[in-house]
């Protein structure tokens, strides 16, 4: 009985993390917008938050940004201390962009 609980348990988590998965999959990323090309906005780079990790560097491809990683759950990464408009800097925990800053 108690295997069974445990499986059934299993089960139901396994079930809710794909679900919430497909839903970060589902993100539409923004149109391209000229003015990407000489300085991303700060609202244009937010609309990458809630991406999973993947896409939101496909998109940033398309967008013609620049991307790097500054932090994966809770890791800090090495950076240059160089400023550019041109690139989004994203935080990612558990495979999703929690947060965004441009330089």
């Amino acid at each position: 009985m108690k295997r069974f609980l445990v499986v059934a348990c299993l089960s139901i988590a396994l079930t809710a993390c794909s679900s919430s998965e497909q839903t970060q999959t589902t993100t539409q990323c923004p149109a391209v917008d000229a003015a990407d090309a000489t300085a991303i906005t700060p609202e244009r780079a937010e609309l990458l938050v809630g991406f999973a990790e993947s896409d939101a560097e496909k998109c940033a491809a398309d967008l013609g940004w620049a991307y790097r990683v500054g932090s994966r759950d809770g890791e800090d990464f090495a950076m240059t201390l160089d400023f550019s408009q041109q690139r989004v800097t994203v935080t990612i925990t558990l495979g999703v962009v929690t947060a965004i800053a441009v330089g």
